[in-house]
């Protein structure tokens, strides 16, 4: 599936689809950190199956806010 890029409060976002045998997997990279976040979406309700692309990118969309982008560091 296509990758999607869009902006979100001033940042850069890139979202990577991949499927997996119980559902999708999206991989969420902000452009200016090293930082992915994965969630999954399990095969089922929740998605709209005439567009699951455009079902995963609203649930991504939404789940920005939550997300913590920052750096780890090393101990």
């Amino acid at each position: 599936m296509k990758a999607h890029r869009f902006e979100h409060a001033g940042a850069v976002f890139e979202i990577v689809f991949e499927r997996a045998p119980e559902g999708w997997v999206a991989h969420i990279r902000r452009a200016d950190s090293a930082t992915t976040h994965v969630i999954g979406f399990p095969d089922g309700p929740g998605y709209d199956p005439s567009d699951v692309r455009g079902s995963l990118i609203v649930g991504c969309e939404a789940a920005i806010p939550t997300l913590t982008w920052i750096t780890p560091t090393r101990h």
